[in-house]
């Protein structure tokens, strides 16, 4: 079976989209399918070779009725757009993370949070049970949980492009207030913006920066504390019990905040829709709050088992086998 997928990766837009589809592409292709990333021609810098570019969504309709499935992961489709993509073609997944949209028709949606959706939406999986891991999290926990270290790292990852360039000026702030810069560790987009000054402040600094990182659980696993986008990261970082401290870059990561804040794993500053001044002075108050809980052992303790409590390595899979399931039983019953 063939599936299309529908997502866009660029500085403004980030690489979330396209990270999170890959996992759900290793899944479906771990049942045998053929898989292609469908992208816009302007987003093809951040594209792959092997995506195929349309001009325009107009374009990209009847594409969608060749294939037995198609995965939407595009906030630019309203539920106007993603009505008229279902009426050619039925089979049709849209991950989502706000639930704001308006009401429109899907036989699946994905959201990692729990929301309700209308009843036009006939499949909706939703929760953390189905957060999409990278394929290489299963192998990550199980080594996890025969390793006997403490983690003693402050990971600072902020997206594969960092679109608000927080990354030096947290680093900054992070030494002005006399972190030791010996337990700081960087993962640094290859698309992010700022990378050369980054690059060059942690050599001067003599801090440990790693780059364009394919499998970025070691990493997460000598990590204390992260600092930390609000995207699919969250649930990453969730899997494998790190405490976080999340700075907001985008409006879509409001809901995932504001339904995990509250479970006390993880804090959040908001940076994103605000000027330059505000955002040094939220910068400031993100350092403020690192400071205070790296030294926080009890709660540290509390907000790890809490975290891997909330995601397991088995939501791409999970979604991969019920929506194959689903079309191999109608194969069955209608094999036209």
């Amino acid at each position: 079976m063939k599936a299309f997928i529908r997502a866009d990766a660029s500085v403004e837009i980030g690489m979330g989209h396209r990270v999170r589809c890959q996992a759900l592409i290793h899944a479906f292709q771990a049942l045998g399918w053929h898989c292609e990333f469908v992208a816009h021609r302007r987003y093809a810098e951040l594209s792959d070779v092997s995506d195929r570019l349309i001009d325009s969504e107009a374009d990209f309709l009847p594409l969608a009725e060749q294939a037995d499935l198609v995965v939407l992961d595009h906030y630019g489709y309203q539920a106007s757009d993603i009505n008229r993509l279902y009426q050619h073609q039925k089979n049709l997944l849209v991950l989502d993370d706000m639930n704001d949209r308006g009401d429109f028709s899907a036989t699946w949606v994905l959201n990692p949070l729990n929301e309700i959706y209308a009843s036009s939406v006939l499949n909706p999986l939703t929760g953390s049970r189905y957060a999409l891991l990278r394929p290489y999290f299963p192998h990550a926990l199980k080594t996890q949980k025969k390793e006997n270290h403490r983690p003693h790292k402050l990971l600072i990852t902020l997206g594969g492009t960092d679109p608000l360039a927080l990354t030096l000026p947290i680093l900054q702030s992070l030494l002005y207030s006399g972190f030791p810069r010996e337990n700081i560790l960087v993962m640094l987009g290859k698309n992010a913006v700022n990378a050369n000054s980054v690059m060059t402040f942690c050599q001067q600094e003599n801090i440990e920066i790693e780059r364009d990182v394919t499998d970025v659980t070691p990493l997460m696993r000598c990590a204390k504390i992260a600092v930390s986008a609000a995207g699919g990261t969250l649930f990453e970082l969730a899997c494998l019990g790190v405490p976080t401290v999340f700075a907001q870059v985008a409006d879509n990561q409001t809901r995932s905040l504001e339904q995990h804040v509250p479970l006390d794993w993880c804090r959040t500053v908001r940076f994103d829709g605000v000027t330059p001044d505000i955002q040094k002075e939220r910068v400031t108050l993100l350092v403020k709050q690192l400071n205070s809980l790296w030294l926080d052992e009890m709660w540290q303790e509390k907000a790890r088992k809490t975290a891997q409590n909330l995601v397991d390595d088995q939501g791409a899979n999970r979604v991969a086998k019920t929506i194959h399931t689903h079309l191999e039983k109608i194969r069955s019953i209608d094999p036209n």
